[in-house]
């Protein structure tokens, strides 16, 4: 069994891998110091519960890390920020070993040194599940907020959803494959966020569910939002999505609409815009306040963690 000092030990180690010259005291005190910066910081947390938002059924440790960090990261660049420091504790069952937390550790490591960002501490105590708990921190010039949705706005999405809601569906059934891999570990496009920041009047990443973060976007800028199947059927990856659903007797658009964890990144723009790379138009920012799909008003079904 690994001592507390043994798994400091390597998590220190991998965790401090890379350098930034703006880390002026980083893991091994009390406390980080980084300089000081006159751009605004953005700030946000998440935490992650083993049975509840991962499986070590399905998923390795070093999914589970670069899934939960993947997580965090999405956050700041849908605000239109870049990560740069992550905090990043952790509860951990006693019987794990130096091997495990290393490629734990290894996975949230790689996640953030992809976008640039250094880790400069966090926390390491006991618990019968594993619990990840990570707070990012990040320079936005301009914050890109929910509530800047205007009337007339293209709505338009950096990839089709639906694509981690189809894994864990087979991953219910038993079928571990390359389908499930969207799950497991999503594919995050940072730079779409980065891209589409120039334009965007709003922005939010798709952890819930596509209408459930259509919803949120329409309550904090008191507007409707219509949207359409077509316009979804255009986006790159749907043929494939709805050739999966039909051969195991799935809704493609139960997975499309309301499945969650793709992060991928809805904005509105005005309308008429030269779009980046990768985007598709799905729908426009109306008068009212509801989410339509082929106009129908359609209540969101993302995940609820305190729902009875």
């Amino acid at each position: 069994m690994a001592t507390e000092k043994e798994l400091l030990d390597v998590i220190s180690t991998i965790f401090t891998a890379s350098k930034n010259e703006s880390v002026l005291v980083g893991i091994g005190d009390d406390a980080a110091v980084i300089k000081a910066s006159l751009t605004p910081i953005a700030l946000a947390a998440d935490m992650a519960v083993e049975g509840t938002h991962f499986s070590r059924h399905w998923s390795s440790l070093y999914e589970i890390g670069a899934k939960i960090t993947s997580a965090n990261l999405a956050d700041i660049f849908a605000m239109g920020g870049n990560p740069e420091f992550l905090l990043v504790s952790a509860a951990l069952p006693s019987g794990i070993s130096v091997e495990e937390v290393q490629e734990l550790a290894l996975g949230i490591a790689d996640e953030a040194t992809s976008v640039g960002a250094n880790i400069v501490g966090g926390d390491l105590t006991f618990s019968e599940k594993i619990v990840i708990s990570i707070s990012v921190f990040g320079s936005v010039a301009r914050p890109i907020q929910r509530s800047g949705a205007l009337v007339g706005d293209d709505v338009v999405i950096s990839k089709i959803t639906g694509e981690s809601a189809a894994g864990l569906d087979l991953l219910r059934r038993g079928i571990l494959d390359g389908n499930s891999a969207e799950h497991r570990n999503p594919t995050v496009n940072y730079q779409s966020a980065q891209a589409i920041s120039a334009i965007a009047h709003s922005m939010i990443d798709v952890s819930d569910g596509l209408v459930s973060e259509l919803v949120h976007i329409a309550t904090a800028s008191h507007v409707g939002i219509a949207i359409t199947r077509e316009a979804l059927e255009a986006a790159p990856g749907f043929a494939h999505l709805k050739l999966l659903a039909n051969e195991h007797g799935s809704d493609v658009w139960q997975w499309i609409l309301h499945g969650g964890e793709d992060h991928a990144f809805v904005a509105t723009v005005a309308a008429g815009s030269k779009l980046p790379a990768g985007f598709t138009r799905i729908g426009s920012v109306i008068d009212g306040s509801r989410v339509h799909v082929d106009g129908f008003i359609v209540e969101h079904q993302g995940y609820e963690h305190f729902a009875l």
